[in-house]
């Protein structure tokens, strides 16, 4: 390709592969299928609305994203929360996202009315008027009998207001007893949803779970699949195999390989992607990580002799893991011997699983559950496994 095809290509690798931000467009949504028919059949059913739950990395935010443009509802507003939101602000914000026509009287003789667009929250909730489930319901009745409403509320997890909880459930419980063609969807994690559930249990039949486990390997490679043929390229399966394997069921780190490996091989005029490109997409991608699991990465494994904390790091983020997503020390044992080629016992690493799961240094990557001589580990952050086998890759770790 000559140098205009190149930057067109890069344009189009740009599009297809985006692990900084969410899908928005269904051709290049891949997997999910089961969740996304669960969302659109909730839009169809009054009084029912819906919560999508999961780890950092797993699509939710594409999935609401994908869902709200197939349901197609006459107004879609979205709003994304940040730790300082409150239950008016964030209705304020969804209904700031819909607007209406306002008729302006004209002045003179014979002169005709004019109209000027203004937005739901200015008519119904003028500044500075506080929104309670009670009202927020008032004003949505008149509201929903000339459009039906699809709203999403994103990253629900992150405000810190302790009633936020409390006026929403009470809010869906309203809403759903009344009918109203209206249909929430809160996107959180598990932590945040469970709070909510707890707050009104009776609104669990209104409120339908969308859970966001791992992705399998075939919905990863479709990933993959979609995404190399939106930007005009092929790939090598074993390139394709090893990415999925990396990735541990999260789409945001298949992106995150696939848009760098795919960028090497359009800069090198290529329009096919191999095996000689994983390593250099590896090492940008472990450069593109936040920086957050990069630090905590560096505290655990950092020492100015020769220790087993890299590889016992490594050997977790390898172990297979159960329906909790937690392994334990015989599955580490089993994982540093393929590692290092020698016969460890688990009192030899035991000390650096108490290390990974304490407040020291060392800590914060991992979290102990079980009782004692039964215990089993589980990575605090999501992210943090890839990142570690993305490091044992590059570093020559087998």
């Amino acid at each position: 390709m000559d140098d205009n095809e190149m930057m067109d290509a890069l344009k189009a690798v740009g599009r297809a592969f985006t692990p900084s931000a969410p899908v928005q467009e269904r051709d290049l949504f891949a997997g999910r299928d089961e969740q996304l028919r669960t969302l659109v059949i909730t839009e169809g059913q009054v009084g029912q609305h819906a919560v999508i739950y999961g780890v950092r990395g797993a699509g939710k935010t594409s999935l609401a994203r994908v869902a709200q443009k197939i349901i197609d509802s006459d107004r879609q507003p979205y709003y994304v929360c940040h730790s300082g939101d409150t239950f008016t602000t964030i209705w304020r914000g969804l209904l700031d996202d819909i607007y209406l026509t306002k008729s302006i009287p004209a002045l003179g003789f014979n002169a005709q009315p004019k109209s000027a667009p203004v937005t739901a929250a200015q008519v119904l909730f003028p500044q500075g008027t506080e929104i309670n489930p009670q009202t927020l319901a008032q004003a949505l009745r008149p509201l929903s009998q000339h459009m039906r409403l699809t709203v999403v509320v994103d990253e629900f997890d992150r405000p810190i207001d302790p009633d936020l909880g409390v006026q929403m459930a009470d809010a869906l419980k309203i809403l759903a007893d009344l009918a109203l063609p209206v249909t929430v969807i809160l996107v959180g994690v598990a932590d945040s949803i469970g709070g909510l559930l707890r707050e009104h249990e009776s609104i669990q039949r209104s409120l339908i779970q969308v859970e966001m486990p791992p992705m399998t390997s075939e919905e990863l490679t479709a990933i993959i699949d979609r995404g190399m043929a939106a930007a005009g390229l092929t790939y090598e399966q074993a390139f394709a195999k090893e990415a999925v394997a990396l990735s541990l069921g999260l789409p945001h780190y298949t992106h995150l390989i696939c848009l760098h490996a795919a960028t090497f091989a359009v800069s090198a005029h290529r329009r096919h992607v191999d095996m000689t490109d994983l390593e250099s997409a590896l090492r940008q991608a472990l450069e593109d990580a936040s920086q957050t699991v990069r630090e905590r990465y560096h505290a655990a494994t950092y020492s100015n002799r020769e220790t087993l904390y890299k590889a016992v790091l490594l050997a977790c983020a390898r172990s297979p893991r159960d329906e909790l997503n937690s392994f334990g020390g015989p599955d580490v044992r089993e994982q540093l011997r393929q590692i290092t080629g020698q016969n460890y016992d688990i009192p030899a690493f035991a000390n650096h699983l108490t290390d990974f799961s304490g407040t020291g240094a060392r800590g914060g990557i991992l979290k102990r559950i079980g009782t004692t001589r039964r215990f089993r580990y589980q990575f605090r952050d999501p992210l943090m496994p890839t990142y570690v086998l993305m490091r044992g890759k590059v570093e020559g770790f087998q």
